[in-house]
């Protein structure tokens, strides 16, 4: 097995990733983005999520609902991003325990 990874970490160094036109500067960028692209829609979890969370805002004056949707929105996507990561980093580790 070990022999396999080496070869193809050789592989891997003379051969360099190209990215072409994609802005992603990593290929966990590039997973992440197939990831985003291949949602159908979100879970009537998350759908009544914005909906108690519009009712909470609807008092607001509308620049202050916006910026408090845009900041929990931003905050969102950020926190996918990390679950999404942290997902293939664990799953990469266990992967290499379960072949140990």
């Amino acid at each position: 097995m070990n022999d396999i990874a080496c070869r193809l970490n050789a592989y891997l160094q003379t051969h360099p990733l190209v990215l072409g036109d994609s802005d992603c500067e990593t290929v966990l960028d590039q997973l992440y983005q197939a990831y985003g692209e291949s949602h159908e829609s979100d879970p009537a979890e998350i759908g009544d999520g914005f909906k108690e969370l519009e009712e909470f805002l609807h008092t607001l004056p509308l620049e202050d609902n916006n910026a408090v949707f845009n900041l929990c929105c931003r905050l969102c996507c950020a926190y996918e991003r990390k679950a999404f990561l942290d997902g293939l980093l664990y799953g990469s580790h266990l992967m290499m325990e379960l072949q140990e």
